[in-house]
Order: structure tokens, then C-alpha cells, then sequence
């Protein structure tokens, strides 16, 4: 052979491999071109894996069988799946076996019995409850659940817990949010998946179900000698469970939820002449009342009179303009107080919620020093106090002699003084809360009584009359009792 045909030779080898080397490169670009038309965006990298943290792309369907042996997890196949941060347990063990059969040809590996069973074999259902997730019961697992992998806790389909329940409960944009729905947990109350109660709630319905984070508030209801225990609803009947456009996931205004179960209190609210701020502004209804359980009636945070004071321990300005006084100091420091006070006892005088007379009593009361002689003018203090003694033969201390000088005071020359013309109101330094200093005719002028007690009597003076004094062992042949006659005077 000579040297030119072995060259010929070997130059026609190199050909050979040149031709088949080149057919190989345009095969391997035909292949990546047609698995970057199947997904030509590459697979995200979400989460950590232990197995790989690179993006793996699949190759195109095998038209041949592929046994288990040969593994689902290869790099041609569904890599993806160890890249996901959660993974169904058969996928992390590379058991695709415990749901699929073998391929049947076509690369099809069928389900090992039918969806709504297979999931079964493994995770216990509430298919024995008496309320089932109507997802399950329709649609099975696989209407919340990714049956392989998921980016979400529990393979969830969506995002998260939320977005799943999301999907068929449209979420509330209420102003105020129940804690665990903010945070997207559904599952703090609900049972995914079935419940003997009904909302698929985990502990019952109404308080029993709240206890679970509200322990000490439910037992405070069910002991306490008065509270809303026995309220048709539960819980359920004053708040909302997810969301609110009010505080505390009230459904309304506190006052407009109670007065629902309270009309008589919405009727006192509404038709007020005289209005209670309290009622009317703030908390409410809840700026007084435990909205769930107290010690006291009418389930009062506190006595009335430390209620009360909570806002007139300062001096308050009233609607119509006029300053109300400030009442910690006298009734704290005071030697003599009115004894529905003393008792705990505003509402014996005052019409808490709203009334027809001046501030908010409950019956008359004259606002000025001079007023018609008439019982109305006084009926608030003779809901108490023994109506005969404003009789001219009535049993009273404020006598001169046999005179009744209530009487004389109270119907004398057909003008009334009203009994607080003499005496305070809420709280005094004298005996019988004689009063100190009284408003004149309603004026911002605080009149001086100059009353003295003395042991059979006493006697005042008044910026209205003279020095004029009273005697209980007087002689009423001989008593003048004229002088005791007040004289009317004018502004």
C-alpha cells in the first residue's frame, strides 16, 4: 500500500467522524430547542433541598416503559419535585409505588384505588364526623392539596392557609380583624376536614368554643351572679367572629347592639330631652356596664358613685353652656352625704340614660330659688323623703314651736323654695346637708346661709331675708310666726 492511500485513507475516517460529530451537535440543539418549547422558562429555585439546588429540566415523555426500578426522581424526569420545600412523604422517599401502579404503556402509572380512598390508606379522615368539609365530600382531598409537592405547608394548592380558604370563603376587609384570622389561621378554630360541631369549630359552639383562648373570660361569665350567660347566641350574639368595622368585633355601635336586647334603654336614649353624654359618646353603653360578667346588679363596673365619678371627679361642661362642679372633693371630704350616695345609689335621683328635667332627675326639681308652690315642684324629693312634712301638722326637726317650717317654706305665700333652696344636694358640712352656699335663682351666684344649728333650733341669713332664728320649744301663744314668713325677692 502506498503512503498516498493510507493518507486517503485516513483523511476519509476523519470525514466520517467530522459528518458524525456534526449530526450529533444539531441532535442535541433540536432536543434542547423542542424542551425549551415545552417550558421555556426555567423552574424557580424556591426554598432549600438537601438533594440538589439546581434547576432540573425534563425531557421529552419516554415512549418506552419505565419501571419504578429505573426511578420517577431522575434529572430527565420530575427533578422539580426535590426542589419544592414541601414534599408529599412518598416523593421524599422516592415512593412514587404507594400511590401509582405500574405504566401501563403511554407512560401512564393509574392510581392505586380511587382518589377519595387512596389518601385514606394513609391519613386518617373525619369521614365519621357529623360535619365533613364540604371540599372533601365533593371534590376530595385535591381540591385543597397538591398531591406531590407544594411552597406551602401541608401541600396546599395556594399560598397559603388563607388564599386556600380564601378560594371559596371571600375574606372580610372589616376595619378590625379576630387575631388568628389576621394572622391566616384558620385552623385555630376550624377543623379543615370534618367536626361533630357545626362550622367545623373544634370545641362546640359559642363559649364552649371560645374558652380555648378565652378561659378566664367564659368562667368569669358562668360564675359571676350577673352576666350575660344565658344570652341567646353565645358569644356569637355580640361579636363577629372574623372581622368588624368596630371595636372588640362588635357587629355595631356598643349602644345600638344593646339597646337590640334592651328596648326600654334605646326608648330612654332617643326620646331624652336631656341627653347623658356617656351614652351618647365613647365606649358607650360599655363605659359603665361589664359588657360580660360582674359582681353587682345592672352589671355595673363599680358602684354607681364610683362610675359616676370616673367623669365628675372634674368640673364638666354641660350642653346648654353651664359648668357642672367637680363632686370627688365633696363627696370624699365631706362629713355629711346624701344618703343615696352614701348608699351607692346615683339613680335614686338621676335618669342615667336620658331624661325630661334638668339634669337628668328623674322627677322635678326647682332650678331656681323661686318657684310655684306646687307638689311637682318638689315630687324628686318626696319619692324618699315623708311627704307630711310639708303638712301643717307634720313631724319635722324644722320647727318654730308647733310651726311647720317646711311648710312655711315649701307653700308659703304660694311660692316654693324647693327643698334645694336650703339644702346640698350630694354632700354638705352641716347636719341634714344644710347647704353652705346655694345658687341664687339659678345664677352663677353662690348665696351665703349663714346657718348656725343651735340645740332647740337655729337660725340663718340668708342673702333673701334677714337673721332669722327658730326655736322648737317655743311658745306658740306667743310666738310670732311672721317672722319667719321669707319674703319674696326678685333679681
Amino acid at each position: 500500500m502506498t503512503i498516498l492511500s493510507v493518507s486517503a485513507q485516513v483523511f476519509e475516517r476523519h470525514r466520517l467522524l467530522s459528518t458524525v460529530a456534526s449530526l450529533a451537535i444539531m441532535a442535541g440543539v433540536t432536543i434542547a430547542a423542542i424542551v425549551l418549547l415545552r417550558d421555556p422558562t426555567p423552574t424557580p429555585n424556591v426554598g432549600s433541598s438537601s438533594r440538589t439546588t439546581q434547576t432540573a429540566h425534563p425531557a421529552l415523555r419516554p415512549d418506552r416503559l419505565i419501571t419504578f426500578t429505573d426511578g420517577c426522581l431522575s434529572s430527565e424526569c420530575h427533578a422539580n419535585y426535590t426542589l419544592a420545600p414541601v414534599q408529599h412523604a412518598a416523593i421524599a422517599e422516592s415512593a412514587c409505588e404507594t400511590c401509582h401502579a405500574s405504566d401501563t404503556g403511554g407512560h401512564v402509572y393509574p392510581l392505586l384505588a380511587p382518589k377519595e380512598h387512596l389518601c385514606a390508606s394513609c391519613h386518617a379522615k373525619s369521614e365519621h364526623t357529623t360535619f365533613q368539609h364540604r371540599a372533601m365530600t365533593e371534590d376530595g382531598c385535591l381540591a385543597c392539596h397538591d398531591p406531590h409537592v407544594s411552597h406551602t405547608k401541608g401541600l396546599l394548592k395556594a399560598a397559603s392557609m388563607d388564599e386556600a380558604c380564601a378560594g371559596c370563603h371571600p375574606r372580610t376587609t372589616a376595619s378590625f380583624a379576630h387575631k388568628p384570622y389576621a394572622a391566616d389561621r384558620c385552623d385555630s378554630c376550624h377543623d379543615p376536614h370534618g367536626s361533630d360541631f357545626p362550622k367545623l369549630l373544634f370545641s362546640g359552639e359559642g363559649a364552649n368554643h371560645c374558652r380555648q383562648c378565652h378561659s378566664d373570660l367564659v368562667d368569669r361569665v358562668e360564675v359571676s351572679p350577673h352576666s350575660h350567660c344565658d344570652i341567646d347566641g353565645g358569644c356569637l350574639a355580640c361579636h363577629a367572629p372574623h372581622g368588624s368595622d368596630h371595636k372588640h368585633l362588635l357587629p355595631s355601635a356598643p349602644r345600638d347592639l344593646c339597646v337590640t336586647c334592651h328596648p326600654n334603654v334605646g326608648s330612654a336614649v332617643s326620646g331624652a330631652h336631656v341627653s347623658h353624654d356617656a351614652v351618647l359618646t365613647g365606649e358607650q353603653c360599655v363605659t359603665c356596664h361589664d359588657p360580660h360578667a360582674s359582681q353587682l346588679p345592672k352589671m355595673l363596673r363599680d358602684s354607681q358613685t364610683e362610675i359616676c365619678l370616673s367623669c365628675h371627679a372634674k368640673p364638666l361642661k354641660a350642653a346648654d353652656g353651664r359648668t357642672i362642679a367637680a363632686l370627688a372633693d365633696a363627696l370624699h371630704n365631706s362629713p355629711v352625704v346624701h344618703g343615696a350616695i352614701r348608699h351607692g345609689d346615683c339613680s335614686a335621683c338621676h335618669a342615667i340614660h336620658g331624661g325630661s328635667h334638668a339634669k337628668l332627675l328623674k322627677e322635678a326639681g326647682p332650678n331656681e330659688l323661686l318657684a310655684p308652690g306646687e307638689a311637682r315642684t318638689y315630687a324628686l324629693c318626696f319619692t324618699c323623703h315623708d311627704p307630711t312634712l310639708m303638712d301643717p301638722k307634720g313631724t319635722t326637726q324644722f320647727r318654730n314651736g308647733s310651726r311647720n317650717l317646711h311648710d312655711l317654706h315649701l307653700r308659703g305665700a304660694q311660692q316654693s323654695r324647693g327643698c334645694g333652696s336650703c339644702h346640698a344636694a350630694h354632700a354638705g358640712s352641716l347636719p341634714r346637708l344644710i347647704a353652705t352656699t346655694v345658687n341664687f335663682q339659678g345664677s352663677g351666684w353662690a348665696m351665703p346661709m349663714k346657718f348656725v344649728l343651735s340645740p332647740e333650733g337655729g337660725s340663718c341669713a340668708p342673702g333673701c331675708h334677714e337673721k332669722l332664728s327658730y326655736s322648737r320649744n317655743a311658745d306658740p301663744s306667743t310666738s310670732d310666726t311672721s317672722a319667719h314668713q321669707p319674703t319674696e325677692v326678685t333679681r
